[in-house]
C-alpha cells in the first residue's frame, strides 16, 4: 500500500498503480467529472498517470491554472480532429494551450476562411457530443517515426526526430484521430462544450521566417458557457477601446478636435454587436 497526502492534509492509502483519475473518483464523483489533471509532488501529471509510491496529490480542475491549460489543450485536439475530418489533406504541426486559450498550426494550400471556421466549430460540437475517450500510449522512437510517416504527417516526424534520445514519445488517440503529444489531457471530449474559434493568422513553422508559412487558428474554451460569454464581451469592449484610442491618436496627430460624437460616428462595430455575437466565428484575439 502507498500513502497519498491530499491537498487538505488528509492521508489515504491505496494500492500501487492507482491513477490520478481513480484517486479523484475515490474522493468524489463530482471531483472526477471536473478533473483536468493532477499535481503529483508539485509536478503536473496526466489523469492517467499511475502512482507507485508515497506522494502528495492535488486534483486540478478548470479553476486552477494547470487545469485550464489541460482543458484548453484538449480543446485544441478537438479542433484538430474536426479539421482532419473535414479537410483530411491538411497537415498537423503543433497545438498548445496559451494564456487565454489555444491555437493549432496547420499546413494547407490556402488559409482558412470564416465560413470554414464555422464548419469546423460545427464539427467540433459533434465530436464533443460523441464523448470520445482520450487514450494515451507510448512508442519507441523508430516505431513513432514510422507511425507518423504512414499517416503522412511530416511535421510530426520532424518533431519526433528532434526529441532527445531518451525522451518518452507519447500519443493521444481519440476515435479516428491520433496526435503526438506529451499531454496532459482530459479523459474525454465531453467537457469541451463552451468554446470559440477566434481568428486565423499566419505563422512560420517553428517561428523561423526561413520555414514555410502555416495557417494558425486561435481559439478559447471554458468549462461554462457563461464564462465564455463574459470573455467574448470583454474582448469586444477591449477592441472598441483600442480602436477609439487609435482614432484619437490619429486625430491628435492631425491636430483635429476630437469629440465623443465624432468618435461614435467614425467607429462601426456592427459586425461585433449582433445578438448572437457569442456564436460568431471571427472574433479577433487580443
Amino acid at each position: 500500500m502507498i500513502k497519498v497526502t491530499l491537498k487538505d492534509g488528509i492521508v489515504k492509502e491505496y494500492n500501487e498503480g492507482i491513477s490520478v483519475y481513480e484517486i479523484a473518483k475515490d474522493i468524489s464523483e463530482g471531483l472526477a467529472r471536473n478533473a483536468c489533471c493532477g499535481l503529483v509532488n508539485g509536478e503536473v501529471q496526466d489523469l492517467r498517470y499511475t502512482v507507485n509510491e508515497d506522494c502528495k496529490i492535488e486534483i486540478c480542475t478548470f479553476d486552477t491554472p494547470e487545469g485550464k491549460r489541460a482543458f484548453r489543450h484538449t480543446a485544441s485536439h478537438v479542433m484538430a480532429q474536426a479539421i482532419k475530418r473535414l479537410y483530411p489533406e491538411t497537415k498537423l504541426a503543433i497545438g498548445p494551450s496559451i494564456d487565454d486559450g489555444f491555437y493549432y498550426d496547420f499546413d494547407r494550400e490556402k488559409a482558412f476562411t470564416h465560413e470554414e471556421l464555422e464548419a469546423i466549430e460545427k464539427e467540433m460540437k459533434k465530436i464533443v457530443k460523441e464523448d470520445i475517450p482520450l487514450e494515451r500510449f507510448e512508442l519507441p522512437r523508430a516505431e513513432a517515426i514510422k507511425f507518423m510517416q504512414e499517416k503522412e504527417e511530416p511535421y510530426k516526424v520532424q518533431l519526433i526526430e528532434d526529441l532527445p534520445e531518451d525522451a518518452v514519445i507519447s500519443f493521444y488517440k481519440q476515435g479516428d484521430f491520433t496526435d503526438l503529444c506529451a499531454g496532459p489531457h482530459l479523459m474525454s471530449t465531453k467537457p469541451i462544450k463552451a468554446f470559440k474559434l477566434m481568428s486565423v493568422a499566419g505563422a512560420y513553422w517553428r517561428g523561423n521566417e526561413k520555414n514555410k508559412m502555416l495557417s494558425r487558428i486561435y481559439g478559447t474554451a471554458f468549462s461554462k458557457k457563461d464564462e465564455l460569454n463574459v470573455y467574448l464581451e470583454f474582448t469586444v469592449q477591449l477592441i472598441q477601446r483600442q480602436q477609439i484610442l487609435m482614432l484619437t491618436l490619429q486625430c491628435l496627430k492631425r491636430q483635429e478636435n476630437v469629440t465623443t460624437e465624432r468618435l461614435a460616428r467614425s467607429l462601426s462595430f456592427s459586425h461585433f454587436l449582433t445578438k448572437d455575437r457569442a456564436s460568431r466565428s471571427s472574433f479577433p484575439t487580443v
